[in-house]
């Protein structure tokens, strides 16, 4: 497997058009340009307000921080409370978030319903992980706390709270190990 790591600093940090929050995105796939199949990203939102649609998507979102928000749909209302608690949802339907007592920070992955399917668990992590290739199957790791780092590859960066690894399979090795502590969201994102 092969890895490509995303230090939180360098995520791209978008502000929304309504001014209600800003998108840090940490990655899209592919990242050539044009039309992307899933991406995922940190959202911190500053107020109320409705959300963008994703027609032909499926969402997940994640609450990393804050007191929580109440996600308002047509037909439901979902709240997202501390800590970790999350929903997963069609891109096409109607909803607007309501803030429950200030901003909150989440995270958020949205992928194109006919060619990914991506699975999210929240896991701790404690001493040596071992990831093992599958096909059309590749992993992203959001760090939520801790550190952990590469085994076995001298070059391997310092993972840090809020940093990302994207595991993928390749031809030269079918596995890699992650030494590390702390706590992760693992996507499991399989192509259909």
């Amino acid at each position: 497997m092969s890895y490509r790591h995303f230090p939180a600093s360098q995520f791209t940090r978008m502000p929304w058009k309504n001014a209600g929050g800003v998108t840090h995105e940490i990655f899209r796939f592919p990242d050539s340009g044009g039309e992307w199949q899933w991406r995922v990203s940190i959202a911190d939102v500053a107020s109320d307000g409705a959300f963008s649609l994703f027609p032909g998507c499926m969402r997940s979102l994640t609450l990393l921080s804050g007191e929580g928000m109440r996600l308002d749909f047509v037909d439901r209302s979902v709240e997202l409370m501390p800590p970790y608690s999350s929903a997963i949802f069609s891109g096409d339907e109607i909803l607007s978030a309501q803030l429950l007592d200030g901003p909150t920070t989440d995270f958020n992955a949205i992928w194109q319903a006919d060619k990914f399917n991506i699975h999210i668990e929240r896991r701790a992590m404690h001493g040596s992980i071992w990831c093992i290739a599958e096909p059309k199957t590749s992993w992203l790791v959001y760090f939520l706390s801790g550190h952990g780092r590469i085994k076995l590859d001298a070059d391997s960066p310092e993972i840090q709270t809020g940093d990302a690894l994207w595991l993928k399979p390749n031809d030269s090795s079918q596995r890699l190990i992650i030494e590390g502590a702390g706590e992760a969201l693992w996507l499991k994102i399989t192509e259909l």
